[in-house]
């Protein structure tokens, strides 16, 4: 290619052209850029480097754009989805966290309610007689925000010892059998299930009724609990039974100030609803500080005497069940203390 003068140069200069001319005409060696004139416009030679540029330069097409817009959006999708991912985990940590501290401050404030309900079973126990047979227990302790602590103690006494019916060598307690018959009839149970009862506690294997020695424990219960184990205990029987009966007391004592009406029902075959109610009327206005007081009550002066043996004014065991709650959640401790503050029966839910 041939090297243009200064006098063309200025031709193209005049008419404009020279910019259109530079971007179709390089120069094929060094000698041509050095023969380019140094006076060019400052204008034209910013528009040249521009137009140099604009050449190396591709520009982007639609679906480039689209590509990069997608992309885009897919990271974002993305961390907005680790995002909130990481703040559940988080929450759900936390929760569980505060959950689990809550659950150890409720059965801490449980366990102290046990502790304060002994100091009331000791003051009982200096008593010579127990009365009423069910209280509620005032907390005067702070146990921290949100915490609620409820306290009931109840006379144990006051049940029908539902293991009195057989002796310890094996026999049969008729009278505590009559007992268990009197409940179960007053209850609207079938009084033929007390001997399935006898025959599942009693240590023989002769059946006093047809099939009433299968699968028999023949040993006294241990808790309440087992008698839905017994052919023929529902969990309505059970549930009607539970409130009368317990397995504590080795002598089957009855506490005459703390009984139910059912349980004084079924401590005679003559003691009628109106006798049991005007026991517990009396009582209400003075209890019985000793058995013979019994035969206060108007009614009573025949069968009284007879149920003397089978009757105390005072309370052998207590069963205190401590619920604590902070929050929502919920810690209940039940247990069976005898007056003598022995633990005989403990559980924590």
């Amino acid at each position: 290619m041939r090297i243009l003068n200064t006098s063309v140069l200025k031709q193209l200069k005049r008419f404009e052209l020279f910019e259109r001319f530079e971007i179709n005409s390089r120069p094929a060696s060094a000698a041509a850029d050095r023969c380019r004139p140094a006076s060019l416009n400052p204008l034209r030679r910013t528009r040249f480097a521009k137009s140099r540029r604009g050449e190396q330069s591709r520009p982007q097409t639609l679906s480039q754009k689209g590509s990069a817009l997608v992309i885009t959006l897919l990271i974002l999708t993305i961390l907005a989805a680790l995002t909130v991912e990481f703040a559940y985990e988080v929450f759900i940590s936390t929760s569980s966290f505060s959950n689990w501290s809550n659950a150890q401050k409720a059965s801490l404030a449980a366990k102290s309610g046990q502790v304060l309900s002994s100091e009331y079973i000791k003051e009982m126990g200096s008593r010579s007689y127990t009365y009423p047979g069910e209280i509620m227990l005032p907390s005067k302790y702070a146990f921290g925000d949100n915490t609620i602590l409820i306290i009931k103690i109840e006379d144990e006494t006051a049940k029908f010892n539902i293991n009195s019916i057989i002796y310890q060598n094996g026999l049969t307690n008729e009278d505590a059998m009559d007992s268990l018959k009197k409940l179960l009839e007053y209850l609207n149970i079938n009084k033929s299930l007390a001997t399935t009862v006898a025959d599942w506690i009693d240590p023989d294997h002769e059946p006093r009724i047809t099939g009433s020695e299968e699968n028999a424990k023949n040993s006294f219960l241990w808790n309440v609990s087992e008698l839905i184990l017994i052919d023929g205990v529902d969990e309505e029987i059970f549930e009607l039974l539970k409130p009368y009966i317990t397995v504590y007391g080795e002598r089957g004592e009855i506490n005459i100030n703390t009984a139910k009406l059912p349980v004084l029902i079924s401590l005679h075959n003559d003691m009628t609803e109106t006798l049991a109610k005007k026991i517990i009327d009396y009582r209400d206005t003075s209890p019985f500080e000793a058995r013979s007081d019994l035969q206060l009550v108007s009614g009573m002066e025949t069968i009284g005497n007879q149920i003397l043996p089978r009757i105390t004014v005072k309370s052998l065991y207590y069963r205190v069940v401590s619920q604590a709650s902070v929050d929502e959640i919920i810690r209940i401790v039940e247990t069976v203390i005898s007056s003598s503050l022995t633990v005989q029966f403990w559980r924590e839910g």
